[in-house]
Order: C-alpha cells, then structure tokens, then sequence
C-alpha cells in the first residue's frame, strides 16, 4: 500500500488547489483539469483526452520530402462534444456540371493540421436525357473474388435520383438503409466492411429478401441485385421461392449475379425458382458488361476523367486521403481524381488535405481546381476554379468551437466504415476501440444542431447517419 501514498497525496494536493476531479485516459494517464479551464477534447488513440487553450502543440519540422505526413495533434472536437456551427458550401460550375465544396474549417491550426473537405459533384441533365427513378436493393449472399467489383459495378450505375440499400443475408439484416445513391461511397465501404467481418450470422435469405421488399418500396421502378457465391447451404426453396413470389408480385426486377469463378450449380436452380435473370460466366468481364446492362446508368458520359487539384497557400498541402476516387500527390499540392461523370449522376465524398504551420491571424486558402474533358465539346479539355479561405489561429478552444458539424459528422460515418481510416486518429482506430462511439456522438451533435436552426435538411442528414450507425451495429 505505500507506494500508493504519493498518488493519493498528489490528487489531495491538486484537489485542495481548485482543480477539477481527476480523469483517467486509456493508456493510464492521470489528467487534472483545472477548475474554469478553456481548451478542448482531442481524439487520441487513448480515447478523448483534454487538451488547455495554452498547451500550444509544438511544428512538426520534416526535412525529409519522402517522410509520412502526421499532425502534430490528434483530431480536434469541441470540450462538450458538442458543434454549433455548419458549413457554407462554395459552389463551381459550369453548364452539365456542378461541384459544392464544404471545408470542415474556417479556422486552422497555426501549428499545422489538416482540413476535412466534403465534395458533391453533380451532373443536372436535361428533362428526358436520362433515364426515371429507381430504387435498388444490393443483397450480399456469401463471400466470393469477385463480390466487391460486381458491388462497385452496381453503385456506379446509380444517378443522382436513385437510391440503394444494401442487405446481407447472413444474419437477414440491413447494412445500409435506403439512401441516395449520391451518398455511395458510404454503401461501398459498408460492403467493404462486411466482407472483412468473419461472424455474420446463419444464413437466412428466404427473411432477408423479405427485408429487401421493404427497403425498396411499392412504387416505381425497383430491382435487386443478389450477389452470391453459390454455397446456399440448408436453402429451403418454399420459403425462398415465396419470397421471390412477393418481389415479383410487386414488380421488382431480380439480377442474380455470380462471385466466383466456377459459381455452383445451385444458383441455376435458385435462379429458376426467382424467375430471375442469372449471370455466372467465367469471364469477369463477361459480367460486369452483364450488370451494366441489367441496370442501365443514370445518362450518357457527360465528362472525362475528372480530377480535382488541391493546392494551399502557404504551400505545401496534400490530399492524404479520399472516401472514393484516386489520390495523387504533386510536389506541392494533391490531385483527387474522380473519374467519368455521367449525365444525371452526383456523388458525394470527402478529402483529408493536409494545412502547413504558419503565423496564427495570417490568411490561408485552398484553391480547388477542377479540370476535365467536356464530351459535348470532342472532348475539350476544360478548367475551373474557387477558393476556400481560412485563417491561422493558436486558440485550440476557438478553433474546436468553430468546426463544422455537418462535415465532421459525415466524415465520421466513413471513418466507422473505414473508408476514411486515418482521418481521426490513424493507425492507432484498433487500439482505441473503433470509432462508432465517436460517430454516434458526432450524429447527436448534428440532430441538436438541426434542432437548434430549424434546418431540416441537417435534421434529415442526422437521421441518415444515426441510421447508417445502428444498421451497421
């Protein structure tokens, strides 16, 4: 017991002196808060720690171009967890496209750090030139090589009107609830997520294509995508075939595709019994020509190989991660390429870009530049450009304070799916127990927030993620 004694005096001491109770973080740290402290909570591999206003974190020097980028502090929320501040979106266009960019910051870290920047890309087509409404249900039976490039395949055929949810039939449950199909990276990396998770559950499909009646609806346009392995085990055709029944009797178009190589038989007999279409060529590309066509994209390519460049001033920044498309690093700036957009379509993703140290209360900015091929000028390549302003500041209290909620509750999402991975607390998600806590946090953050500006748009995106964050449980 005597080793304990200069603790217990030490908390006395510290206590007497007008402190606030002791904390204790994961890695066994004891933190004293004092009593009227200004500061915030820092998201750390130890979990939530408290961080002084006057704990200025000190400039990370890196001498080696090479050398991994990390902050100099873990990421920033508010001491009560609690946001009070949404983004303004900055809008670029031009006729055909359109792209909204909503920084998670106004204000930066004078010590360096990083800025979450949510993208919406939209494509508005003409009324006619694409194709109605559909609603899709994206049903995971099994594993299989081929289960998340058929996935991928499915989502990118969905446009701006559309939406989709994605069921497993191991364990019969929702993954993901209907949504926009705007909102695909997040349906993506929930089916990354599922395939990676070893106990799922008894298999039911005869109760998960029950559940898929009810995601998709009874009105318009509906399809279901069943993407399975073949190995259906102890499948009782009577309940399965009575559920096909209900599909078909309410109009929904039923694909079942294929996700290995040398698919069983028994997937020609579920096909038959679904009175669905079957794809199970051999050939890889076979398939995915197969999927296109069974689901018909939103409209033409309406823009080639769409890359947005990232660039600060002061320089450098980085785009050190992305929920979708392709990172790439320049000297001096980063490049997120997004692809082809077609006509009717929008996505919605999210960029990790990187915010050199500078002198608190000078200007920062990002300029976005967004280049492409305009197909209806033969493939012109085109330009366009915004600006996103900061400002530097050493308040760690301020800057927490002035976050955007909306962003960071939608980043969070992804993190929880792993679709953004270190844009938290990096390597260290295992060690601190995963994110879901800090996501449901950042989504009751965003429902008061939508209650406290009578916005109901932030209240219907509050409601998308507290969802997502139960139906992912």
């Amino acid at each position: 017991m005597r080793p304990r004694l200069p603790l217990l005096a030490g908390i006395a001491l510290a206590l007497a002196s007008g402190c606030e109770r002791p904390m204790l973080a994961r890695d066994g740290t004891l933190v004293f808060q004092e009593r009227g402290a200004h500061g915030a909570a820092i998201v750390t591999a130890n979990g939530l720690e408290y961080h002084d206003r006057r704990d200025v974190p000190q400039r990370v020097v890196v001498r080696d171009a090479n050398a991994p980028w990390h902050a100099p502090i873990g990421f920033i929320v508010p001491a009560d967890g609690r946001f009070v501040t949404t983004s303004h979106a900055t809008v670029v266009g031009t006729p055909g496209l359109a792209i909204a960019l909503r920084p998670s910051d106004t204000r930066v870290p004078s010590w360096g750090g990083e800025v979450l920047v949510r993208i919406d890309v939209l494509a508005p087509a003409a009324p006619g030139s694409t194709r109605e409404e559909e609603r899709v249900a994206l049903l995971l039976d099994g594993g299989g090589t081929y289960t998340m490039t058929l996935a991928d395949v499915t989502l990118g055929q969905l446009g701006a009107r559309d939406h989709v949810a994605v069921l497993d039939a191991e364990g019969a449950k929702v993954i993901v609830p209907s949504l926009p199909a705007s909102h695909r990276s997040l349906a993506d990396a929930a089916v990354a997520k599922r395939l990676e998770s070893e106990h799922r559950g008894r298999a039911d499909l005869a109760q998960a294509l029950a559940r898929a009646v009810s995601e998709l609806g009874t009105t318009g346009t509906r399809r279901l995508v069943l993407l399975s392995d073949g190995a259906l085990g102890e499948l009782t055709y009577g309940a399965v075939g009575k559920a096909f029944l209900a599909l078909a009797e309410s109009g929904v178009h039923v694909t079942i595709v294929a996700t290995t190589e040398q698919p069983e038989s028994a997937l020609a007999q579920l096909a038959n019994t679904a009175g669905a279409d079957l794809v199970a060529d051999s050939s890889m590309e076979w398939r995915t020509a197969a999927l296109r066509a069974a689901i018909p994209p939103a409209g033409l390519v309406a823009f080639n190989d769409v890359v947005l460049t990232f660039e600060g001033t002061p320089a450098p920044s980085h785009v050190l991660e992305a929920s979708g498309g392709d990172v790439r690093w320049e000297l001096d700036a980063g490049d997120l390429a997004l692809g082809d957009v077609q006509a009717g379509q929008m996505r919605t993703e999210v960029v990790r870009v990187s915010v050199p140290a500078w002198q608190a209360g000078q200007e920062f900015k990002f300029t976005v530049t967004a280049r492409f091929g305009d197909v209806s000028q033969q493939g012109k390549v085109r330009m366009m450009s915004a600006e996103l302003p900061c400002v530097y500041d050493d308040d760690i209290e301020r800057i927490a304070k002035s976050r955007h909620g909306d962003v960071i509750a939608y980043a969070s999402a992804l993190a929880t799916l792993r679709r953004l991975d270190a844009a938290f607390i990096g390597q260290g998600v295992i060690r601190a127990g995963g994110l879901k806590a800090l996501a449901r946090m950042h989504a009751r953050s965003l429902s008061l927030l939508a209650r406290d500006m009578h916005d109901p748009q932030i209240a219907e995106q509050a409601e998308l993620l507290s969802a997502l964050m139960e139906a992912t449980d």
